[in-house]
């Protein structure tokens, strides 16, 4: 095992049992339960200095702690927060990084180490530190920001957005998220929506747009952007769909101020086969892009069992039914059986034929959750991928049949597209090493930011980005068919 792994096998145990962590609390020198009394009452006198801003006292009183009891893991955590309020950023890391080694590895020195890296250029070890703080706790809103930050020093406007959205929808109160968002706004020239997240931050947190507060963050959004462009050299390639950066997600409202609606469901822990490792995040992407494109209510969930996932269906048809538009996106393992297309839930062992039928759910189930919506009924399916249950399935009956991919559908509800990411029989890629993507998911995202592409020409368009990025290995396919009417993704 490695020295990562093990590391990072303490952090997630440690953080298992901490509680999600407020915006204030990141980046602040703490007291907090220390056993040894001596140790107890030097940290709060350094909390006190620190608070009254005089700096050079408490890194004083910090590192006598530290020369005295030099296993005082507090005490690093605190002097880390210390160099960081000074700007010495290679410091506080290694203060961090001493106090996570002591077993001071929570939510908010991990954080804090984060934010440091961030500081010093050192994006992806940033990201690092977030993300393993996500992994443990989804829910936690200052992780994303952090992360939108690192993605942000990037370069990577999609994912920097990607992540300060999801922090600003976990909490919205948090004055910090929307100042950071709105400095990245500003970055890509929408100063509109930028005032607005500094008012919305303003209004539930005065402090986090205070002079210094709005030009510290000013600071580190334009050094970003410099950091950015240093390391970024000039590449010339013929255009290439799936590594093109994808475009910032833009949010707007629908179109005709329709009511629009969304289950999204990404399948990849999968119990009794070899993980997809791109479900989740193709889901997790999709569902951001939908949100962006005006769908007022988008449902996102990942890995779920079979009575989860009928449950979720069972729960979402019934808000189809108020809603002009209804869409289901799914990724992850998808399968034939004599003519039926069955999606499958994590939790499915399928070692016969005929256990499909009760371990799976059809496709049919899902066309039922929304054919009650006024206008357009859609399912999207990125679920023709090699499928492994094959290999070890059992065949009860010889005349069944088990097919690769998908089989071929007729919807039989006006007004009702499924998308499919390969052509009936075909297999879709679930991506390659590197992106970040399915090839599908990715043509996806960025043709749904195209305004004014009607929904003919926008898989037309998904069609041929897949096909560019697959060597025309892979052809999505739309089946059923629409009226005369125009449906719009985005306002033209």
């Amino acid at each position: 095992m490695t020295q990562s792994i093990f590391r990072w096998m303490i952090i997630a145990a440690a953080l298992a049992l901490s509680p999600v962590v407020s915006p204030a609390a990141a980046q602040t020198i703490r007291n907090v339960p220390e056993s040894n009394a001596s140790v107890a009452r030097a940290n709060n006198a350094a909390i006190a200095l620190f608070r009254k801003g005089d700096y050079t006292r408490a890194l004083a009183s910090l590192d006598d702690i530290i020369r005295r009891h030099p296993n005082s893991a507090l005490a690093y955590s605190n002097r880390g927060a210390v160099y960081f309020q000074i700007k010495k950023y290679d410091e506080a890391i290694k203060d961090y990084t001493q106090a996570i080694g002591l077993g001071q590895n929570d939510t908010v020195t991990v954080l804090n180490r984060a934010s440091a890296y961030s500081k010093n250029g050192e994006f992806d070890l940033a990201l690092d530190d977030c993300n393993a703080i996500i992994r443990v706790n989804p829910r936690n809103a200052v992780a994303y920001r952090v992360c939108g930050v690192a993605y942000q020093g990037k370069g990577d406007v999609e994912r920097a957005f990607t992540s300060l959205n999801e922090s600003a929808r976990m909490d919205s109160r948090a004055g910090k998220t929307f100042v950071a968002r709105g400095m990245a706004y500003e970055q890509i020239g929408q100063s509109d929506k930028a005032k607005a997240d500094f008012t919305h931050a303003a209004r539930v947190d005065p402090a986090s747009v205070t002079p210094r507060e709005m030009a510290e963050a000013r600071e580190r959004a334009m050094g970003l952007a410099i950091a950015s462009k240093a390391v970024s050299p000039v590449v010339v390639t013929a255009p290439n769909p799936a590594a093109d950066p994808l475009p910032p997600v833009i949010a707007q409202d629908a179109p005709g101020g329709e009511t629009r609606v969304a289950l999204v469901i990404g399948n990849g822990a999968y119990v009794s086969v070899p993980k997809l490792p791109n479900p989740n995040g193709d889901a997790k992407a999709v569902a951001e892009s939908l949100r962006a494109a005006g769908f007022k209510a988008v449902h996102l969930d990942k890995d779920l069992s079979a009575a989860a996932m009928r449950e979720a269906l069972n729960a979402f048809s019934t808000e189809a039914a108020r809603a002009d538009w209804a869409v289901v996106y799914y990724a992850g393992h998808g399968i034939e059986v004599n003519g039926v297309n069955y999606l499958i839930p994590v939790d499915a062992k399928l070692k016969t034929d005929r256990s499909v039928q009760f371990e799976a759910v059809p496709l049919e189930s899902v066309l039922t959750s929304v054919e009650s919506a006024r206008k357009l009924r859609l399912v999207i399916l990125d679920a023709c991928r090699d499928n492994p249950f094959l290999r070890d399935m059992a065949k009860t009956v010889a005349s069944r049949s088990v097919g690769r991919g998908l089989a071929r559908i007729e919807p039989e509800t006006s007004a009702t597209l499924v998308a499919y990411a390969a052509k009936a029989g075909q297999v879709a890629s679930d991506g390659v090493s590197g992106q970040a993507n399915s090839p599908f998911a990715t043509a996806l995202i960025r043709n749904m930011q195209k305004p004014g592409v009607e929904i003919r020409k926008f898989f037309g368009l998904v069609r041929d980005d897949v096909m560019a990025a697959t060597a025309n290995a892979q052809e999505p396919f739309v089946y059923g068919s629409l009226g005369g009417d125009d449906y719009f993704l985005r306002k033209p």
